[in-house]
């Protein structure tokens, strides 16, 4: 990430454009609407888009929609609504 130097020596992350081309245009419009749809800037958008396609470069046998999940349980956690599994040997039901 690119930064710039502030007061005290601390680094604040600068601003990077980023450029879509005329060929692009429908890129940027499909972008800007996923953002809408998932109630995100388009700089939000964009940071998320780049997020799951590193996670997923890293883990390439592992499906988006499981990263996906991963991430929202990881979050879900961290809002304390997790809750424990009891492992165990499920039970077969009874005949009647």
């Amino acid at each position: 990430m690119a930064t710039a130097t502030a007061k005290k020596g601390k680094k604040e992350p600068t601003p990077i454009p980023v450029r879509f081309g005329r060929d692009e245009a429908w890129l940027l419009r499909l972008l800007e609407v996923r953002a809408r749809a998932q109630a995100r800037s388009l700089s939000g958008q964009l940071k998320y888009y780049a997020r799951l396609g590193m996670i997923a470069a890293d883990n390439p046998d592992l499906p988006l929609s499981m990263i996906e999940g991963i991430l929202e349980a990881k979050e879900e956690l961290k809002a304390g609504l997790g809750q424990p599994y009891e492992w165990g040997v499920l039970e077969e039901p009874r005949a009647r």
